[in-house]
């Protein structure tokens, strides 16, 4: 009696999980060929022969209902050995299994009823581990170990299964490969669940240990600025911060009374203001041009003139500066250095200035 009503309680059980899972989408049928290795209790059988082990093989067909949950139903055909005595034994074993999937991944613990008829009846329940090892789509391997518990003698059982199963389909829509923590595992395959967001993680859906390549204080995995300098402050991305300074360069250069011809140039200022516009080159510039206080206001206005397009020509032809970043610009008189009616003045006046503002970026320091 007692051991109908265990078999009732599984058949319950088993059609109670299928019945919450019909909404589900993931269910999944597939069917086995196996293999197995299966050790009897010495003394199960007439006292003067002893079977130790021996070889067996069947079938199985079994459904996914969850990824937490399935079931299957088991045929198998076991050929047992004589330990004592000569002789073997042959007979089936057929029964049926739950299958829990750990972490919904291909490991699952398994339990269940089975009938074994080999010279008599024996009623037993089993419980093990085994996996599925995907190879494809549709195929994978079957690894299983487990204990047999014969209700009627007591005696403990065991075996270990080698098989392959192929998935024929599966049943009420599309099934969709869930990834709850977003690592880029499916929730299947994945032997750590809930691994952080953004984490880098192995096949297995595991953290790898962090690195920071070029020990900016980000892990490369959050890392959006490769291999900066040691020395550089960064920010939550791992980039570079800057800071913004103004550069200024100016030029100065003199001119004779009543010339607009260049002589005696200053070789090294010029080739620093150059230098200045090349590695600046989104700068533009302007060159004023000056005059000296004697003669006319607009003498001296179009003498100033001439004398910064002059500079600007010289740039252009003798540097290949864009003559578009260069502005000349001409002032006369209006802006004397020196008031004095002198010629120490008159020459300090006559002359060229030219200004140029860069805004550069400046790496902070840690």
């Amino acid at each position: 009696m007692k051991k109908h009503t265990l078999a009732l309680g599984v058949s319950i059980a088993l059609l109670s999980t299928y019945s919450n899972a019909q909404a589900s989408s993931e269910k999944e049928i597939w069917g086995g060929l196996f293999g197995e290795y299966y050790s009897v209790y010495p003394e199960k059988f007439e006292p003067n022969t002893a079977y130790d082990s021996g070889m067996g093989w069947g079938g199985e067909i079994g459904m996914k209902l969850t990824p937490d949950w399935g079931f299957r139903f088991e045929v198998a055909k076991l050929d047992l050995d004589a330990e004592r005595g000569s002789g073997s034994i042959t007979g089936e074993r057929i029964g049926v299994d739950a299958l829990y999937f750990i972490n919904q991944s291909n490991y699952y613990i398994f339990g269940g009823l089975k009938n074994q008829r080999l010279d008599e009846s024996y009623r037993m329940a089993d419980l093990g581990l085994g996996a599925h090892w995907q190879l494809s789509d549709k195929w994978k391997v079957i690894t299983e170990i487990a204990g047999y518990y014969d209700f009627g003698q007591g005696n403990p059982e065991y075996s270990a299964k080698l098989g392959v199963a192929y998935s024929f389909g599966k049943t009420g829509g599309q099934r969709v490969s869930k990834d709850t923590d977003n690592d880029g595992v499916i929730d299947q395959r994945d032997l750590c669940p809930n691994t952080p967001f953004g984490a880098t993680v192995d096949a297995d859906g595991c953290t790898l240990k962090a690195t920071d390549s070029d020990q900016d204080g980000v892990i490369d995995a959050k890392d959006q600025c490769a291999n900066t300098p040691m020395n550089d402050k960064v920010d939550a991305n791992g980039c570079s911060i800057f800071s913004e300074e103004s550069k200024t360069m100016s030029l100065k250069i003199l001119f004779d009374n009543n010339s607009s011809k260049l002589k005696n140039i200053d070789a090294t200022s010029v080739q620093e203001f150059v230098d200045f516009m090349r590695r600046y080159a989104t700068t533009d510039a302007v060159i004023e041009g000056y005059a000296s206080a004697p003669g006319t206001d607009e003498y001296n206005m179009k003498l100033s003139v001439k004398r910064a397009e002059a500079v600007r020509q010289y740039l252009v032809d003798q540097y290949n500066i864009d003559s578009a970043r260069l502005e000349a610009v001409g002032y006369g008189e209006t802006k004397l250095l020196d008031k004095a009616n002198t010629r120490e003045a008159h020459q300090k006046n006559r002359r060229i200035e030219a200004y140029v503002t860069a805004t550069v970026k400046i790496a902070v320091s840690k």
